[in-house]
C-alpha cells in the first residue's frame, strides 16, 4: 500500500518510472503497471468529479 501511494505521488510529481523502480526495490515492470492502472482510475474518478461527466445523460 505505501509503495502504491509513493509510486503515484511521485509519477504526479513528474518522476520516472525507472527510477521509481529502483527507488522502491522492483526487479520487472507488473507493479508499476498494476500501481499505474491504479492511479489511471483515480485520475478518471477524479475528473468525472471535476467535469460532471455522465451527470446529464
Amino acid at each position: 500500500m505505501l509503495k502504491g501511494m509513493l509510486k503515484r505521488r511521485g509519477r504526479r510529481a513528474g518522476g520516472d518510472t525507472g527510477d521509481l523502480m529502483l527507488l522502491l526495490g522492483w526487479t520487472s515492470d507488473d507493479m508499476p503497471r498494476h500501481y499505474g492502472a491504479s492511479a489511471a482510475a483515480e485520475r478518471a474518478q477524479e475528473s468525472q468529479s471535476r467535469v460532471g461527466i455522465g451527470e446529464r445523460v
